[in-house]
């Protein structure tokens, strides 16, 4: 049924009164009249448009359906499709000043089409019938990518999800919106507990044509007092949690490298942190250029005081910063180059275990490694005939374990030295436990520095004298039969089980000996995954080009 003006529009059969003239029924299967996309889906006999969008180029107005019946307003890709000379398309759309896009009739999404070629290089590209939105972002996903997207997807933070939602709606709704609107909308559905896919949210806010529903949240920069949208607002980690617009961000920061001084929130002495630089909206040389600098101006700051502060033990890098509190051990990884190492040893991060524990732990994981596997192994099969499997499994993977075992014992032997050189050179900090070193002067000492400032390191920044300091007990050079004493025999060994703990290959309660990475936050294998999963999990940590990880052995269950 067609929208019908009085005395402009009359419909029989496949012949229709055209919008404008009415003079005569045009035949609609002939190409001699064009629909405009309009509610109302109004005819035009050719001549009477051509005059129509004519007077549009001489007025340079924006063409509309009829300036005086209809209102509806021409986008670009509803001139293009207009059947005139492309002179006067080209001119005709110099004087388009809709935002609208045009929405595909194969995915229902709104994309920009300035020309016919841009819609069908979109159609030939476009297949929507295997798409499935993600449950964690909700953007729609090939059916065969879903999966590996929906595994990477579950451990990104909420907010990381969310920013992909507005990523792909950004381009894709009838009018053009802000990420900021799109969020406040998307905000509001949550509230409301409305659906969340794409297609929902974008055919509500077509509803509305180019006027939001929604008010945008907006903040006074306390510098320039601009009101700015809150996307464009930086708020400072200080007490006080100044607010700059990013602009006065920026401008703060220039000045005060200018003047040499460290850089701060444009309101207060409080220091930025290098997580809050990295949000300057500025190119990354002028970033890295900001970071460098507060790096030394902190690290020069930092010298001769008392202060505790944590060093990346990176030679190569300068990155400082002040500790909290320094005798708290917990993982760092520095934001200049990456690495990451305890706060207090400053080697590998480990958890769930002390730094003095982590010399024993890997001198009993090496020898584990390269001798007593095997004898596990054989007098396990020994006893027991359904262990012979995993005696064969081990003869099989020797060749595999080489490389592994190789680099285990270059790790121990720089253990063993370096234990050697402590237990000469180094005392503990009567304070935080840090293992410090006296290269001379007297028996005045600061953790972490030179006594009169310099050589900077990570430290607490506590005074104490030399004699005050324990001695660094190393551990020994022993043999395997030293360290391996305190598993049970094998025959009351596989008597053992751990309730309540699952090896995360199997999934089955670990029984016997217990396998726990401590460099991962959790990794767990059982006795009889465990040689295939470590050597898969060191094969993994040597592709990332980092040191090897150590498991725990442990024979009797923790609880």
């Amino acid at each position: 049924m067609h929208h019908v003006l009085p005395g402009k529009l009359i419909v029989y059969l496949n012949y229709f009164h055209v919008f404008c003239c009415s003079s005569s029924a045009v035949d609609v299967s002939k190409n001699s009249s064009h629909t405009l996309p309009c509610q109302s889906r109004h005819i035009y006999c050719l001549k009477c448009l051509q005059k129509s969008m004519n007077e549009y180029i001489q007025s340079n107005t924006a063409p509309v359906c009829h300036s005086t019946l209809c209102d509806y307003e021409l986008s670009r890709y509803d001139v293009a499709c207009l059947p005139l000379e492309a002179d006067m398309i080209k001119r005709l759309l110099t004087c388009v000043k809709s935002t609208q896009r045009a929405k595909c009739p194969l995915c229902s999404f709104y994309v920009d089409f300035n020309i016919m070629d841009d819609l069908q290089k979109h159609a030939a590209t476009c297949n929507s019938e295997n798409f499935i939105p993600c449950e964690y972002c909700h953007c729609p996903y090939n059916i065969y990518q879903l999966d590996d997207h929906s595994r990477q997807c579950r451990i990104v933070p909420s907010s990381q999800q969310q920013q992909a939602l507005i990523d792909f709606i950004l381009p894709r709704t009838k009018y053009p919106l802000t990420a900021q609107q799109i969020r406040v909308f998307i905000e509001h559905r949550k509230k409301t507990r409305l659906p969340l896919d794409p297609h929902s949210i974008i055919e509500t806010l077509a509803e509305f044509d180019s006027a939001f529903p929604l008010e945008v949240p907006t903040r006074v920069c306390d510098i320039c007092m601009d009101t700015c949208v809150y996307d464009d607002i930086f708020v400072f980690g200080c007490e006080e949690h100044h607010k700059l617009c990013y602009g006065c961000f920026e401008t703060s920061c220039t000045t005060k490298m200018n003047s040499n001084e460290i850089l701060t929130c444009g309101m207060c002495a409080y220091e930025l942190q290098e997580g809050e630089i990295k949000q300057l909206r500025v190119s990354a040389d002028q970033k890295k250029q900001y970071l460098d600098y507060q790096i030394q101006k902190t690290f020069n700051a930092y010298a001769g005081s008392t202060r505790g502060v944590i060093k990346c033990p990176n030679q190569a890098c300068k990155w400082v910063a002040e500790a909290q509190n320094p005798n708290d051990r917990f993982q760092v990884q520095c934001p200049l180059c990456g690495y990451e190492f305890c706060s207090l040893c400053n080697q590998q991060y480990h958890f769930r275990t002390t730094c003095q524990q982590i010399p024993e732990i890997t001198q009993r994981w090496f020898f584990w490694c390269n001798t007593e596997r095997g004898n596990y192994w054989q007098a396990r099969a020994q006893q027991d005939a359904s262990f012979r499997e995993q005696l064969e499994d081990f003869e099989r993977q020797r060749a595999a374990n080489i490389q592994r075992n190789q680099e285990l014992a270059q790790r121990y032997n720089e253990l063993l030295a370096d234990e050697n050189f402590k237990a000469q050179n180094c005392r503990l900090c009567p304070h935080c436990q840090r293992v410090v070193q006296r290269l001379s002067g007297c028996d005045s000492m600061v953790c972490g520095q030179n006594y009169h400032g310099g050589d900077q390191q990570s430290g607490c920044g506590q005074r104490f004298q030399w004699p005050q300091a324990h001695p660094y007990v190393p551990i020994t050079n022993t043999g395997p039969q030293q360290v391996a004493n305190n598993l049970a025999a094998p025959e009351q060994q596989k008597l053992i089980v751990h309730q309540g703990v699952q090896c995360d290959t199997c999934h089955n309660e670990v029984q016997g000996i217990r396998f726990d990475c401590v460099h991962c936050a959790s990794l767990i294998f059982c006795e009889k995954c465990e040689q295939r999963s470590t050597l898969e999990h060191s094969n993994a940590i040597r592709d990332q080009q980092k040191q090897q990880h150590v498991f725990q052995l442990i024979s009797q269950p923790l609880n």
